[in-house]
Formats: structure tokens, sequence, C-alpha cells
């Protein structure tokens, strides 16, 4: 029985490592974002793709705007979020402007469903409205371990 359960670990093991070693390099460097099937709920986050340069996208007329750098010093580290630290009012609708550096990041709020990833010198732009009360840990997964966390209070 207990070699069943080694051998089980083990296998979850390396296919969890097989799954992040996973996927490399493709031919086309753009990845095409699909457009959402229908607008998001409020209390979610609406990410958009950055626009083509014949066709500038509009910036929203409502809601705070918030710039936030995910900075890793060229890939170098330290891996942080700058601001790392956000506090809004329940109800409020915030843009983020998310400015993304030399690596894949994300901004991720698993507690409030945001999960909004950014590739290497891209600049991701999306709203979210907060509806609920709280202090919600903000992360980077794939650098969460290396110091790229926040908070994001809401009064």
């Amino acid at each position: 029985m207990m070699r069943s359960v080694t051998f089980v670990l083990m296998l979850g093991v390396v296919l969890v490592a097989l799954a992040a070693c996973g996927g490399g390099d493709s031919a086309d460097p753009t990845a095409t974002p699909l457009a959402p099937a229908s607008p998001p709920a409020p209390g979610s986050a609406a990410a958009t793709a950055p626009a083509p340069a014949a066709a500038p996208a509009a910036a929203p007329t409502d809601g705070t705007a918030v710039t936030v750098g995910m900075n890793d010093a060229g890939g170098r580290g330290p891996f942080v979020f700058e601001p790392a630290d956000f506090t809004f009012s329940a109800g409020e609708t915030v843009n983020f402007k998310l400015v993304g550096e030399a690596t894949f990041h994300t901004f991720t709020v698993d507690d409030l469903g945001i999960d909004v990833e950014t590739n290497a010198n891209e600049t991701v732009d999306f709203s979210f409205t907060f509806d609920t009360p709280g202090t919600y840990e903000l992360i980077c997964i794939p650098h969460q371990a290396l110091g790229m966390v926040g908070t994001i209070t809401i009064n």
C-alpha cells in the first residue's frame, strides 16, 4: 500500500514538473487573445489586449486609474509590484494599467478571481469593480517565492 501511495505522489510531482517546463518558444511570439464571449460581470476583471498601432484604444473615462509596474530589473530581480499595496473603497471601479518588464508576470488575487497576465515588455489594461471589503493577497504566480507580492485593501 505504501509503495502505491509513493508511486502516485512521485508520478504527480513528475507531471507537475513537466507541465511547468512545457511550452517553449512558439513560432509566433505575439499571441492573439480571444475575445470574451460576454461582458464581464461586476466584481470581475476584464483584460484587454493592446490595440494595434493603427487604432489606439480609448482610455476609460470613469473609475480610478492605477498604473502598476511589474518590475524585474531586466529579468535579474528583484521581482516587485510597484506599487505593491493598494487601498480602494467598496463599489469603486479601478482601471489598471499593468506594465511588464523583461519577463512574464501575473497580477493575481485568487480571492477576488483576478488573474491577468503580462508578457515581457507588454502593457495590459483591465478594469475591476471591488465589491467586498477586506484585505486580499496580490501575487505574481511565477515570482511569488521571490517576493513579488502585495495587498489590496477594500474599505
